[in-house]
């Protein structure tokens, strides 16, 4: 009864972190669709984050993030403790976040990799400094018109199918 207890909770947070992760990428996409990137500000410790990113991966590249390096073993050993600087001042420093590997592309599976909060940070800071989330400025006032044609086409559809059907024309009418 308790393991059953303890593996329900379990998988109970397991559930409402992913939710908290999903709903962090859709904020802060709009974030990047509404706000030039170049003036973004993500937390108030960017410059810090920034500075001690470039210090400790000078040569990491941002734009596209090779996924494999990323989570190598010693990458995982230099980010833990590059995360562990800003334990005491991001709140969940570490909490699973899902991070674009191609900043040029939006969120869907195969672009995304979960990554500790301070490590998306990070990155994201960097991409937004460099002007490398431009591309998508402007797409969220795009994406909420293509959503309103979406629905406006679905409810055309579904009057068509309530309405009874038209008789053609009777051409022997004339």
């Amino acid at each position: 009864k308790n393991l059953h207890h303890t593996a329900k909770q379990w998988y109970q947070r397991r559930v409402r972190g992913a939710q908290k992760a999903f709903r962090h990428t859709e904020v802060y996409f709009k974030l990047i669709s509404n706000i030039e990137c170049t003036k973004l500000k993500l937390t108030k410790y960017d410059d810090e984050i920034y500075h001690q990113f470039r210090i400790a991966f000078p040569r990491v590249p941002v734009e596209v993030v090779d996924e494999d390096k990323l989570k190598s073993v010693s990458a995982k050993r230099r980010w833990r403790a590059f995360c562990q600087l800003f334990e005491y001042h991001i709140d969940d420093y570490n909490f699973g976040t899902l991070l674009r590997l191609d900043c040029k592309k939006t969120y869907n599976e195969q672009n995304t990799t979960l990554v500790p909060r301070v490590q998306f940070l990070a990155i994201e800071i960097a991409r937004n400094r460099l002007g490398l989330n431009m591309c998508h400025f402007g797409r969220g006032t795009e994406k909420e018109e293509e959503v309103k044609d979406e629905e406006k086409k679905v409810d055309e559809e579904k009057r068509e199918e309530e309405s009874p059907p038209v008789p053609p024309p009777d051409s022997t009418a004339e």
